[in-house]
């Protein structure tokens, strides 16, 4: 009975003693045991959302999404780091020690990327060797990859997304709040060996997809801008190129082309050494609207028209010009003819310095400043796309006497391409400076309406719609049909338009490169009622043609066709073809 009662005691402490043990262990360790049974028992997988789609302005798809599959591992099931290593790796084209390096190097973590987004073939390769080895912390996700169904077209104006599907350019990094939609999770009772058992119901939230966003765009009006500007850089060997078509009665931008272009598909190529990705990004920026310079005399009919507007000439009062030179003050302003007399009209038509050097006299640096700030420049367009330049216009105080004669021939000022095609389709629409736009709207997944863009937006008018159009009728006609832009003309539509020859200044802004210009042409048509805006600008061609008239025009009167024909605006009859009266 003595013997029963040790026992019964000594048992007696042995329960209490675990007992005592697992309140110690409930009270101190218990949270953090819990979590961590959690941890081992509980899968949660992040479920991305499909990026939505960018449409051109017919519903084309310019940049959509597709799952592809990538391959992750857990590393913390990994017992032979070296023996998995050189199992997997040459299935999925790696180095043995490269995946051997990444298992041991993250031991302590449940989730590591192998490859990402790789081919059928390795993934039938990849599903092999997982069956024949029993590898499952090796696993399978499919991911949204972004795809561009047309190449590089539109490239600039797209943009392009990073390995996180988070947009890095273009309309993909403004809008990529709305593009990239939500992640859903799923979390799942998983056994030792992360194999689900079982979904947890509630802890399932579902992925809500991006909303798409539709241009102004259209694809064939981009496509045969993009061919003509291409044409027109290789021909003239320039630095880079660029066109911008515009819709002049809305402010819709139809194309936007910069050349040379690139895949947005692979912006940056691996394997690029420092030089090699310096130029890829000077190829990827939108000189449309991020880069800006000198006009040169693609800028005298904004200054003439408000001349013409305010009263302070005619376009028939005739201008003493008696060059090749003039002679204002200490500065000496030079044409490339011999003129005695022209009228206003035959100052633009024949682009000539001296005319325009006479008309700034009398217009004074107070007027010629708010002639220039009138039609938006020295400010940002608002055109919805990064990287927008505000072009250069100095305050009015920094202006000098040598200012009243650049600022009318497009020197002392900085413009972008889009602040140039939007200033000119007020020429075109009646005198009414519209905001450019190349979104359109934004509709959800679901096709619901979540913005509309597609109203114009109306920013102030700059001219009367008389001097509007006068000034479009016998000036700018007459530099097609009988100045500096008749390489432009068309068969079928008369084309009105201004030429520009400006030199590039030097970066330090201290007078200019010896033989480098900008050679420009602004054109619409048909000249009674424009129907589409073009600015073609090429950027130091190389060789003896850098004139705008000789390497813009041909170019800017053949997107001007390829448009219009689209379009299907009726031909003009011969009969009826403007002939210079408003």
């Amino acid at each position: 009975m003595r013997g029963g009662n040790v026992l019964f005691l000594g048992v007696a402490l042995l329960l209490m003693g675990g007992a005592g043990r697992l309140a110690y262990i409930e009270y101190a360790q218990g949270p953090q045991l819990r979590q961590r049974a959690q941890r081992q028992q509980t899968s949660e997988v992040s479920i991305p959302a499909q990026r939505g789609s960018i449409l051109d302005t017919r519903g084309r798809v310019l940049a959509g999404s597709r799952r592809r599959p990538s391959i992750f591992v857990d590393p913390a099931l990994v017992a032979d780091p070296a023996h998995a290593a050189n199992c997997i790796a040459p299935a999925l084209g790696l180095h043995p020690g490269q995946l051997e390096r990444i298992i041991r190097e993250h031991q302590d973590r449940r989730f590591v990327w192998v490859k990402r987004q790789i081919t059928d073939a390795e993934l039938a390769a990849f599903n092999e060797v997982r069956r024949s080895t029993r590898l499952h912390a090796f696993v399978v996700r499919h991911e949204p990859e972004r795809v561009y169904p047309l190449a590089r077209l539109a490239s600039h104006v797209l943009g392009f997304v990073g390995a996180e599907q988070h947009g890095l350019a273009g309309i993909e990094q403004t809008f990529d709040d709305v593009l990239r939609g939500s992640a859903g999770r799923r979390r799942s009772t998983v056994d030792v060996r992360r194999r689900r058992i079982r979904i947890q119901k509630d802890d399932y939230v579902p992925p809500r997809d991006g909303a798409n966003v539709v241009l102004t765009i259209d694809s064939h009006v981009q496509q045969r801008t993009e061919h003509h500007l291409r044409n027109a850089v290789e021909q003239f060997r320039a630095e880079w190129g660029t066109a911008v078509v515009m819709a002049p009665g809305s402010g819709e931008v139809l194309a936007m082309a910069t050349y040379p272009d690139y895949d947005p598909s692979e912006p940056f190529r691996a394997g690029l050494n420092a030089a090699q990705r310096e130029a890829a990004q000077e190829c990827i920026r939108n000189r449309a609207v991020s880069d800006s310079y000198e006009p040169g005399s693609l800028f005298k009919p904004f200054i003439a028209s408000c001349a013409l507007d305010d009263g302070l000439t005619t376009l028939s009062e005739r201008f003493a010009i008696n060059g090749p030179t003039h002679s204002f003050g200490r500065r000496t302003i030079h044409d490339t003819h011999t003129y005695g007399t022209l009228s206003m009209s035959e100052v633009i038509s024949k682009s000539s310095n001296i005319g325009m050097g006479l008309l700034g006299a009398r217009c004074t640096n107070e007027r010629l400043h708010e002639y220039v700030r009138r039609f938006g420049f020295g400010d940002l367009t608002g055109v919805s796309l990064p990287g927008e330049h505000t072009g250069l216009v100095q305050d009015l105080a920094r202006w000098t006497g040598y200012s009243t004669q650049s600022i009318p021939i497009g020197q002392e000022i900085g413009v972008t391409p889009i602040q140039i095609v939007t200033a000119f389709s007020a020429l075109c629409n009646g005198g009414v400076l519209y905001r450019p736009r190349v979104v359109r709207g934004v509709v959800s997944a679901n096709g619901t309406t979540l913005s509309d863009y597609s109203r114009p937006v109306a920013i102030r008018r700059v001219l009367s719609p008389a001097t509007a159009r006068e000034f479009r009728m016998r000036a700018l006609v007459a530099v097609v049909n009988d100045g500096t832009g008749k390489p432009a003309a068309l068969a079928d539509y008369q084309v009105f338009g201004k030429t520009g020859t400006a030199q590039v200044a030097r970066p330090n802004g201290r007078g200019y490169l010896p033989g480098k210009y900008a050679g420009s042409f602004m054109a619409g048509a048909p000249a009674d009622e424009p129907r589409a805006a073009v600015l073609v600008s090429l950027y130091k061609p190389a060789g003896g043609d850098y004139y705008g008239s000789k390497v813009a025009a041909p170019a800017a009167g053949a997107i001007l066709a390829d448009t219009l024909a689209y379009m299907q605006v009726p031909p003009e009859l011969a009969s009826a073809r403007v002939s210079g009266q408003p």
